[in-house]
C-alpha cells in the first residue's frame, strides 16, 4: 500500500511539473474573483468569518467565537472546561475540524475541544455543511476550517497583546516576523491563566441560603508558540508550520458534588501540530503538496476517598494517550475552457495511539482519492459535481458523491440546491477501549439535502445580504454507547438519526462620512430525532436529542466614529432536555446573554474594555456545570 501511494504521489506531481511548463505565473487577481463567485453561489454551503469579527475575537478561544458569530451550538462545561461543536443537531465527532487542510479530530474521541484553539493563531475561518464538505469524510453535520495565511513583501511584523480581566485571568499575546520578498517568517507565541473562581448560585443545594458559593479547583494555564516560515522559489512557495501546544487544567465539581472537598481531578495535554507544503502556480492551475506529522499527549486523573480514610479510593481513573498522525497530500487544480475547471485530491492518513485503557497500540491506515468538477453550465448557472473513494485499512469503503446547482436570478437573488453523500468511521475508543469496545460497529452513513435563497445588494455607501435555507439529513449506523449488564457501557449501530431545520443569516453595513455600522446575526431553528426501531421500543421516538436546542441565535453590531468603536453582542440559546425520561425536572431553561465592548485607537496603540454578560444572567449550558456572571476584561494592543 505505502509503495503504491508513493508512486501516485510521484506519478501526480510529474505531470503537474510538465503542466507547468512554457507558462507564467497565476495571477493572483483572477484566483480572489473565482473565490468570491464561489461565496455568492453557494449562499448556505460556507460561511466565511468576517475579518472585523477575527479582529474583535483575537485574545479570545475559538469557543468563544463561534457562540457568539456563527450558527454553530457550543456545548461548554465553562471557561476551562471542554467546550465542543453541533452541527444541524449532530453530535462532537460529527463536526469536522481542518487546520490547514489537515484533520485536527483526535483518533481517540474524534472530537475536537474548541476551548484550545486560541482565535490568535489563526488568520482565517470558514464553516462549511452540506455539499461543502466533501473533500474529507466525517463531517456529516459541518466542518470548521481554520487557516494560516502567507503573505510578502509586509516588513516588519509586530503585535502585541495584553489582557487582564475578572478571576485574576491574565493573558499575553506576541506576533513578531518580517515579511520580505522572497521570504516571510512569522513567529506567534501566547499564554493564557486564570484562578477561575467565579461567584455563582448553586440550584442543588437544599439551604437557599447557602446556594451562592465560589467555584473551586478551577485553575488552568494554557501556553504555545507557533513559528511559520515560507519562502519563494520561481513559480512555487515552500512552507513550514509547527504549532505546538500545552494545557493544565484542574476541573471544578459538579453542582451537586461540592461538599466532597476529597476529590482530584486535572487534565494535561500537549501536542506538536508540524507539516511541510510546497505550493506551485502555473497559468490555469496549481498543485499543492503537503505533509504532515501531528504528536498528541493527554492525561486525564481523577480520585476520590472518603473523609479521613485517604488510603481508600471510591474512584480512580488515571488516562494516558500518545498519539500520532501522519498526513501526505497532492491537491490539484486545472482550469479546462471556459469556466470550467476540475480538481483532484489524494490523501492518506496513519493514525497511531498507544493508550492504558487499549489492550495494546492502535492503528488505522486511510487513503482517500477526491475529485471535482465546477463551472457554469449556462449563464448565471453554477454546477458542481464532486466524488470521493475512500480506502481504510485495506477495506473499501465506497464512493460518495455530491452535487450542488446554483441559479442567479433578478439582479440579487441566488438559489441553490444540494446533495451530500458522507460518512465517519468509528473512533479507536469506540472500537478498542476495553472493557466495552466494539471492534464490529459499522461506519456511520449519512445522506443531506440542502435548500438555500441568498439576497445580496451593494451600493457605495451600505451592503445587506440575507440568506436562508432549509435541510433535511438523515444518518444511519449512528453509533451510542448503551449500558450492559456487565456494569459497563458498550457502543452499538443503534440509532437512526433524522435531523432537519432552518438556518437564517444577516450581514449589513454602512458607511456615511466618519461613522461606520456593522450588524451581522444567525438564527437556527433544529429539529433532530431518533426514528429508530430502537426509539419506538423505548418511547422516544420524535424527540428531540438531549443538548440540542431546538432555536439557537446571535446578533453582532459594531459603531465606530473616527478612532472609537463601540460592540454588542446577543446569545440566544433555547430550551434543551437532557436526558428522555419524562421528566422535565432537569431540562436545562433557554437564556439570553449580552455583551459589551468600548474601544480607542491612538496611534499604533489601542484600548478596549469588555464587560461579559452584563446583565449578570444565571444559566447552565450543562447540566450542574457552573457558568461566570458579570465579568470585565481590558486589553492593551501596539501594532506596528
Amino acid at each position: 500500500m505505502k509503495t503504491r501511494l508513493i508512486l501516485l504521489f510521484w506519478l501526480l506531481g510529474l505531470s503537474c511539473g510538465v503542466f507547468a511548463q512554457d507558462t507564467i505565473t497565476l495571477n493572483a487577481v483572477d484566483v480572489s474573483a473565482e473565490r468570491i463567485k464561489a461565496e455568492t453561489l453557494n449562499p448556505l454551503m460556507m460561511k466565511k468569518m468576517d475579518t472585523l469579527v477575527l479582529q474583535a475575537k483575537s485574545t479570545a478561544t475559538m469557543s468563544e467565537l463561534l457562540i457568539q458569530h456563527s450558527p454553530v451550538f457550543i456545548k461548554t462545561y465553562g471557561p476551562g472546561g471542554i467546550s465542543t461543536a453541533s452541527f444541524r443537531g449532530t453530535t462532537a465527532s460529527h463536526t469536522l475540524v481542518l487546520w490547514n487542510g489537515f484533520q485536527l479530530n483526535a483518533p481517540t474521541l474524534g472530537q475536537v475541544d474548541f476551548s484550545t484553539i486560541p482565535v490568535f493563531l489563526v488568520d482565517d475561518i470558514d464553516l462549511k455543511w452540506g455539499s461543502g464538505t466533501s473533500n474529507n469524510s466525517g463531517g456529516l453535520g459541518g466542518a470548521v476550517n481554520i487557516d494560516n495565511k502567507t503573505t510578502f513583501g509586509k516588513g516588519l511584523i509586530l503585535d502585541l497583546k495584553q489582557t487582564y480581566g475578572s478571576f485574576n485571568t491574565w493573558g499575553s499575546f506576541v506576533t513578531a516576523g518580517y515579511s520580505g520578498k522572497k521570504v516571510s517568517f512569522r513567529l506567534k507565541a501566547y499564554r493564557n491563566s486564570s484562578d477561575n473562581d467565579f461567584m455563582y448560585y448553586n440550584h442543588a443545594i437544599l439551604n437557599p441560603d447557602e446556594r451562592w458559593m465560589r467555584q473551586t479547583n478551577a485553575e488552568y494555564v494554557d501556553y504555545g508558540f507557533m513559528p511559520e516560515i515560507s519562502v519563494m522559489l520561481g513559480k512555487g512557495i515552500l512552507s513550514f508550520s509547527s504549532w505546538n501546544q500545552w494545557n493544565n487544567r484542574n476541573l471544578p465539581p459538579i453542582m451537586t458534588n461540592v461538599s466532597n472537598i476529597n476529590t482530584e481531578e486535572w487534565t494535561e495535554d500537549r501536542f506538536s501540530r508540524n507539516f511541510l507544503s510546497y505550493r506551485l502556480f502555473w497559468d490555469g492551475g496549481k498543485l499543492q503538496l503537503k505533509s504532515g506529522a501531528f504528536f498528541e499527549y493527554q492525561h486525564y486523573y481523577l480520585k476520590t476517598h472518603p473523609l479521613n480514610m485517604p488510603h481508600i479510593d471510591v474512584t480512580s481513573i488515571n488516562s494516558i494517550n500518545n498519539a500520532m498522525v501522519l498526513h501526505q497530500i497532492a491537491d490539484v487544480e486545472q482550469h479546462l475552457f471556459a469556466t470550467w475547471k476540475l480538481k483532484a485530491k489524494v490523501q492518506w492518513d496513519r493514525e497511531q495511539v498507544n493508550s492504558n485503557n487499549y489492550e495494546d497500540t492502535k492503528h488505522r491506515n486511510t487513503v482517500s482519492i477526491y475529485s471535482a468538477v465546477e463551472g457554469n453550465p449556462f449563464e448565471k448557472a453554477d454546477l458542481s459535481l464532486t466524488a470521493r473513494y475512500d480506502i481504510v485499512d485495506g477495506k473499501s469503503m465506497g464512493v460518495f458523491p455530491t452535487a450542488t446547482f446554483s441559479y442567479h436570478f433578478l439582479d440579487y437573488y441566488v438559489t441553490s440546491l444540494g446533495y451530500s453523500h458522507n460518512y465517519r468511521n468509528p473512533t479507536l475508543n469506540d472500537l478498542y477501549w476495553y472493557p466495552g469496545g466494539n471492534p464490529d460497529l459499522l461506519p456511520e452513513n449519512g445522506h443531506t439535502i440542502d435548500w438555500a435563497l441568498s439576497f445580496n445588494l451593494k451600493k457605495d455607501d451600505y451592503r445587506l445580504d440575507i440568506r436562508t435555507g432549509a435541510y433535511a439529513s438523515l444518518v444511519r449506523n449512528w453509533i451510542q454507547w448503551v449500558p450492559t449488564s456487565y456494569r459497563y457501557w458498550v457502543p452499538e449501530n443503534v440509532a437512526r438519526v433524522f435531523a432537519r431545520g432552518i438556518e437564517s443569516h444577516i450581514d449589513f453595513g454602512y458607511t456615511y462620512n466618519n461613522w461606520k455600522l456593522n450588524v451581522s446575526g444567525n438564527y437556527v431553528f433544529t429539529y433532530t430525532t431518533d426514528i429508530s426501531e430502537k426509539a419506538k421500543q423505548y418511547g422516544i421516538l420524535g424527540k428531540q436529542l438531549i443538548y440540542i436546542p431546538r432555536h439557537h441565535g446571535n446578533l453582532f453590531v459594531n459603531l465606530r466614529w473616527k478612532s472609537w468603536d463601540v460592540r454588542y453582542i446577543v446569545e440566544v440559546t433555547g430550551y434543551r432536555n437532557t436526558s428522555y425520561a419524562n421528566s422535565t425536572k432537569f431540562d436545562l431553561p433557554p437564556y439570553v446573554l449580552h455583551h459589551v465592548a468600548v474601544g480607542k485607537d491612538w496611534h499604533r496603540f489601542r484600548v478596549e474594555l469588555r464587560c461579559n454578560n452584563f446583565t449578570n444572567v444565571d444559566y447552565q449550558n450543562v447540566l450542574w456545570r457552573a457558568m461566570p456572571g458579570r465579568s470585565f476584561e481590558v486589553m492593551l494592543n501596539y501594532k506596528y
